[in-house]
């Protein structure tokens, strides 16, 4: 199959971060649907990308369709074998939970066409491990974006050992023609390169906070002063999600031995999951959105 042929994409989960690569890729010219087993969910989505047309419009569009087509190249279907009608290719976003991967691709390899690929977006598992839950492992690979991927165009592409070589060189081609920068990793590694960089970050910084060293404003502060960055470790953590870090962090500790995040997740869980604090998705986390307060200039002085 050539790359060229990718034009219709399923999109597995419909939370921020598969919204955001879905909009990408209405974005760039291909038909995108939708999959959720919550139909609110979808709703929430279908909301998002109207939010995303507007404000990126306002901004300055880079597309190569307009912000119309692109809302119209979205659709959004809560029943699998609909939604796997003639797709090429599948990105998933399903929450960082084994038994959701592994429900998730068993119905995936029931529904889609034999022509079509699996892409895991998955944060903290190799792709070997979610391999094994399909009817194609050759035809599988994790591919990774950074957030909101168009401020940060990349695709980190980590195949498995049993990922099919002609596959990965697809992959390098689509993610050009989408205009993400193919990043290859070479060697399994559940972080990839962009995690693996950013988790020492986030994870001192919510230390700091979690026992009680300083407020997480001062946090951000120490770092945004200090760097000249638009942005500090706390900041960074709503913008990802605290779901999506408490998720992971949770991964690391229970499954890596990192029993030193532990307090960490608990600090989490009680303070902003149990909440429904979330981050800039649900409009709180540490900060309040869509105006937080290390936006303004005030907050650095």
């Amino acid at each position: 199959m050539e790359n060229t042929t990718i034009k219709r994409i399923l999109i597995a989960g419909s939370g921020q971060v598969g919204s955001e690569i879905g909009f990408y890729f209405a974005a760039r010219g291909l038909d995108v649907v939708m999959y959720d087993v919550s139909q609110g969910s979808l709703e929430s989505s279908r909301e998002r990308h109207g939010q995303f047309a507007t404000a990126l419009a306002a901004e300055g569009w880079w597309g190569t369709v307009s912000p119309a087509e692109t809302l119209s190249r979205l659709t959004y279907e809560t029943d699998l074998a609909k939604a796997a009608v003639d797709v090429d290719l599948v990105s998933e976003s399903v929450t960082e939970a084994i038994d959701v991967k592994r429900e998730t691709y068993e119905g995936l390899s029931l529904h889609c066409p034999a022509k079509t690929f699996f892409t895991s977006n998955t944060s903290t598992m190799l792709p070997s491990q979610i391999a094994a839950f399909t009817d194609r492992p050759e035809r599988f690979l994790a591919c990774h974006v950074a957030r909101p991927i168009w401020a940060r165009p990349m695709f980190e592409i980590m195949p498995h050992p049993g990922t099919d070589a002609g596959l990965v060189d697809e992959i390098v081609a689509f993610s050009r023609r989408m205009g993400l920068v193919p990043i290859l990793i070479a060697k399994e590694h559940a972080a990839y390169i962009s995690n693996s960089l950013i988790a020492s970050f986030v994870t001192t910084g919510l230390d700091l906070v979690a026992r009680g060293v300083a407020s997480f404003e001062d946090v951000d502060r120490v770092w945004m002063i200090g760097t000249a960055m638009e942005m500090g470790p706390i900041g960074m953590v709503d913008m990802m999600g605290i779901g999506t870090v408490y998720n992971a962090l949770s991964h690391m500790a229970e499954h890596g031995g990192r029993t030193e995040l532990l307090p960490i997740v608990t600090y989490l869980k009680e303070n902003f999951v149990d909440q429904g604090k979330l981050g800039v998705a649900s409009g709180q986390g540490f900060y309040r959105y869509p105006d937080p307060a290390f936006r303004h200039a005030e907050f650095l002085k």
